[in-house]
């Protein structure tokens, strides 16, 4: 459809309370239901989570053969004169390392990954073709994502499936931004001798451009330019796009836009979009976990700016500190580690930020229960999300002495 005969669309303004209470009550839902005013589905029915690192059921025997005709990818290896059971032991534990979120298939020897910067990949175990020895086929497939990036991980992942020190390899993602800069900014980042304030309003201007638009693709390149722009260590207006994010500064629509992301993604998409299908969960998911990275970048960037005063009205805020408000949906996020990592990941950073950023605020986060939801979550980390558990990990830390 042409951009110029694109319907009239006006983001909604959403009732943030019906909308959380449902996200808190129901969790994760297994369809799109028109009559359901949040949805935040983050499966698949055909796979199932293991509690442990091994997910091969059996033996060398009991693996797949590779398919009759079957085009075997160039990223693949082979591994002889190995238990399949300690091979998928490593790649578990590589994946772990390196914060790659893993969906297991026992029954097909095989896996769904997805990093931190929406790379997804299959890893699939077969016999080896060769019939002289025992060795195991470890292949790799893309599905989506960016393929530099792929091949990043796909070097760290086949050398640990064949027993190799990954410790020193530079395949972690960027902790908190995108790996490329979007062209919704591209031509302003570029310029080295504009000032700070110029390229931020045009900054500014564009994404708000973007964010009003009816398409998913433009929405999303919309959010993925905040990830970049409240990255401090990459962004020069960092401070002037957070205190917009955080209390709207002049750019409402900015903040509405993320705040609608973290309650309710499906609402920020047009009619057309918002199919209830499975390219409406994706593009779900993608806005809800950059809109959780934004606000985590935001926090970040207004903790580290001593002379912003940006963090201390949040404890008096409705908005966040409110019933079925902000913080309430970051710790409904840690309640659902085990099934969306890297949602609980940025919701980690958020609270790490706001639980160092007065005393009265981590009393309040520790009276919701905050110690508890950490623990479960650093259990999560530690078996399959490091990130999630270094972040984990200095929660409990803050409030030890509490």
């Amino acid at each position: 459809m042409a951009l110029e005969s694109s319907p009239a669309f006006k983001h909604d303004v959403i009732d943030q309370s019906s909308c959380t209470k449902t996200l808190l009550v129901n969790g994760r839902q297994s369809s799109f239901d028109s009559s359901t005013k949040c949805n935040l589905n983050r499966g698949f029915s055909k796979v199932s989570h293991e509690t442990d690192s091994i997910w091969i059921s059996g033996d060398y025997d009991s693996l797949p053969e590779v398919p009759m005709f079957y085009p075997i990818e160039r990223t693949s290896t082979v591994v002889d004169c190995c238990d399949s059971r300690e091979i998928a032991r490593r790649i578990t534990g590589c994946l772990q390392k390196l914060s790659i979120t893993a969906k297991f298939n026992a029954s097909e020897a095989s896996l769904f990954a997805e990093t931190l910067d929406y790379t997804k990949f299959h890893i699939r175990l077969y016999k080896s073709n060769n019939i002289n020895n025992k060795g195991i086929l470890v292949e790799l497939q893309r599905v989506d994502g960016d393929s530099f990036n792929f091949v990043k991980y796909v070097q760290a992942i086949l050398a640990s499936a064949r027993g190799e020190n990954i410790n020193g390899r530079k395949a972690t993602a960027r902790r908190s931004s995108l790996n490329y800069i979007p062209s919704s900014i591209i031509s302003c980042h570029l310029d080295k001798r504009r000032q700070p304030e110029e390229c931020n309003a045009e900054y500014m201007m564009h994404i708000e451009e973007l964010l009003k638009k009816d398409r998913s693709d433009a929405v999303l390149l919309g959010i993925e330019s905040l990830v970049l722009l409240t990255d401090q260590d990459r962004s020069q207006v960092s401070l002037s796009v957070a205190e917009a994010v955080l209390n709207g500064n002049g750019h409402s629509v900015i903040k509405d836009f993320v705040r609608k992301c973290i309650h309710c993604p499906h609402l920020t998409l047009s009619p057309e979009d918002n199919a209830f299908d499975y390219a409406s969960w994706q593009c779900c998911d993608r806005l809800h976990n950059a809109a959780l990275a934004v606000l985590g970048n935001s926090l970040k960037t207004a903790s580290d700016a001593k002379s912003s005063k940006l963090l201390g009205f949040l404890l008096e805020s409705e908005e966040w500190m409110g019933h079925s408000g902000i913080v309430d949906a970051l710790l409904s996020e840690l309640s659902h580690a085990e099934d969306r990592s890297h949602d609980a990941y940025h919701a980690a950073r958020c609270l790490n930020t706001l639980l160092d950023s007065s005393p009265e605020m981590k009393m309040a986060l520790i009276e919701r229960g905050l110690p508890r939801l950490m623990k479960i979550s650093q259990a999560v980390g530690q078996r399959r999300h490091s990130l999630l558990a270094r972040e984990c990990d200095a929660a409990l830390f803050l409030m030890a002495d509490e």
